[in-house]
């Protein structure tokens, strides 16, 4: 009976420990929006809990373009502010949680943010590229950008088999639809390629979720 009783609650202790380590893996943990919410207040709290409900649990089992849409959608409703007058540097990537706890950042930011949530959602990270573009803005400037490219298949052969996830568009779009994005200069994926040293240090601090 002895014998049981603890086969029984070491099963017990298992499993707990078990949970405590998915939940420590999710994106986004009841810890994390509660300090969210002592760092940055109560409307951070607020988003956390936005994308967990409105993002990760609604868009489970939704098709992918309708995932890549409302994560476009959602985080482009963040406002833009450049790296400088954030973080006092020239080029920052900060992490999902600095940018949705802020509510402020640029390119990368956003990019870095739609990659995540997406991933989170079951989106095949071979299929998604941190994509370094130059942009023509309205005034006919040309820009140095990143937008989040999400490939149709797994070896594009055209631009219409790209997908492009922008800060400065609310529409997903295929690649051969954006005539303001003049020209690719490096597509990259720290998960499914060689690591920078900016991607090891995201990785590092999205895996301790840095707020």
């Amino acid at each position: 009976m002895y014998n049981l009783f603890m086969m029984i609650f070491r099963l017990f202790l298992l499993v707990l420990v078990l949970c405590n380590f998915l939940s420590a893996q999710s994106l986004i943990t009841q810890s994390l929006i509660q300090e969210s919410k002592k760092k940055y207040g109560v409307q951070a709290q607020n988003r956390f809990v936005d994308i967990e409900h409105s993002l990760l649990n609604k868009l489970q089992n939704a098709s992918e373009i309708k995932k890549l849409n409302l994560v476009n959608t959602w985080v482009n409703g963040i406002a833009y502010k450049s790296d400088k007058a954030v973080y006092g540097v020239s080029d920052y990537w900060a992490t999902l949680y600095e940018f949705v706890g802020k509510n402020k950042g640029d390119c990368e930011d956003y990019t870095i943010a739609k990659y995540y949530i997406l991933k989170e959602l079951g989106v095949d990270p071979k299929r998604m590229k941190f994509t370094y573009v130059i942009y023509k803005n309205r005034k006919g400037k040309k820009i140095s950008h990143m937008v989040l490219s999400y490939l149709k298949v797994p070896k594009p052969k055209s631009r219409k088999d790209i997908l492009i996830l922008d800060n400065n568009n609310r529409l997903v779009l295929p690649a051969s639809k954006r005539k303001d994005l003049l020209k690719v200069i490096k597509m990259i994926n720290g998960d499914t390629g060689p690591k920078s040293k900016k991607w090891k240090k995201l990785e590092y601090n999205m895996k301790r979720k840095k707020l």
